[in-house]
């Protein structure tokens, strides 16, 4: 048994106890009990004074087979080798707070095959949900990725793709709708999916169990995905008024926004492909605005990082989160909820991670004083504990 004594905890992230500190017993790698501060003794007594206990992270959008080097390079690296860099860049992101992440592209399915290894107690590695093969149709730039795309042409193909990545053990089905940034030609606003093809990927994926998530940066791609019933929705770039009321009034699609990638662009330029640069550059603005709309309005959010596509992107979410508490407006507090609660729920995981509650899993990030109040904290972790167990990596 395992006793985090005295915790500061903040609220919102609890479910059954209603104070601000509180004692956490954790055995067999769940949260046993939470009671009132300094009323439990007996096993390993970890003090918290001072610290703060949140549900651990939830990164619900990165690429672990990518590194943010030159992109050319990485593609004839053999499976192998990419294998054991994604298990040190996930133990990158574990050691910052990161319990859970959710792989959203990969080559040749490599990281369906680390989730698996992760879920059998292989490695040490946060929880990882993973799509594998990306199904995009035909696109300008598909071949800059080697074999991260599964291409598809028609109702019929795309419904043949779902299958296959359902075939090879994907937890989710990931699916292009628009153009992207880091594609050489692509447009990042354009829609390229049709919406007799979107429609056919949904059912299918709704007949195998399987959730779907669309990247989409432009506005009408996004207003296709919210139709057709796409769970996430990533980046959300590009929005207009009709987007916002959309989302606001749908419980069944939600916005994953990654600033981090274009941001990054533009202030680590320097060695980035230009049209990395030039893209980010039309759009960041845009990006910006809509996010700081859509908190205002109260449209529930989840939270990604897009890690992997530039260099030193693992285990950097602060990025992320000072640009949302610092361009946009968020409050630190809210971000964290963005990062925990509001991710477990759009990610169907809610049952067992994302708030601090008798019963769930004990994954649990702590850190020295008031991440809620200050976002720096972030980067003070004291300790995280996965499955019951401390972290020692």
């Amino acid at each position: 048994m395992m006793v985090l004594r005295n915790a500061r905890v903040v609220p919102e992230l609890m479910e059954g106890y209603e104070g601000t500190h509180a004692d956490i017993v954790i055995e067999d790698g769940l949260i046993q009990e939470i009671r009132e501060p300094k009323t439990v003794s007996g096993g390993e007594i970890l003090d918290m004074t001072d610290r703060t206990v949140i549900p651990g992270l939830i990164d619900a959008h990165l690429h672990l087979d990518l590194k943010g080097t030159n992109v050319f390079e990485e593609n004839v690296q053999p499976d192998a080798y990419r294998a054991m860099t994604a298990m040190k860049l996930a133990q990158d992101n574990l050691k910052m707070g990161y319990t859970t992440i959710r792989d959203l592209g990969d080559r040749n399915n490599i990281i369906v095959d680390f989730a698996r290894a992760v879920r059998e107690g292989y490695v040490t590695s946060p929880d990882v949900l993973a799509s594998g093969k990306i199904i995009s149709p035909t696109e300008l730039g598909n071949e800059f990725f080697g074999d991260m795309y599964l291409e598809a042409d028609s109702p019929d193909e795309f419904r043949k793709a779902v299958r296959k990545q359902y075939q090879k053990g994907a937890n989710w089905i990931k699916v292009m709708g628009t153009g992207a940034v880091m594609n050489p030609g692509a447009e990042p606003g354009q829609v390229i999916l049709e919406e007799e093809e979107l429609k056919a990927i949904c059912d299918m994926a709704r007949f195998v169990n399987l959730p779907v998530s669309v990247h989409c940066h432009g506005s009408e791609g996004i207003k296709m995905c919210i139709r057709n019933g796409v769970r996430t929705i990533e980046h959300s770039s590009i929005m207009d008024d009709e987007c916002l009321r959309m989302y606001k009034s749908t419980a069944r699609s939600f916005m994953i926004p990654t600033l981090s990638a274009p941001h990054a662009f533009l202030e680590m330029s320097e060695g980035m492909p230009k049209h990395y640069v030039d893209k980010a550059a039309r759009i960041v603005r845009i990006l910006d605005e809509g996010m700081r709309e859509a908190y205002r309005q109260g449209i529930k959010m989840g939270w990604g990082t897009d890690a992997g596509v530039y260099e030193g992107s693992h285990g950097n979410g602060i990025y992320e989160f000072r640009l949302r508490v610092n361009e946009c407006g968020m409050s630190p507090k809210d971000t964290i909820i963005q990062a925990t609660k509001n991710n477990a729920e759009i990610l169907y995981i809610d049952d067992v991670v994302g708030t601090i509650r008798e019963g769930k899993k004990a994954n649990l990030a702590i850190y020295n004083g008031n991440p809620d109040e200050n976002i720096e904290i972030l980067n003070d972790v004291a300790l995280v504990i996965k499955d019951g167990k401390k972290v020692t990596i």
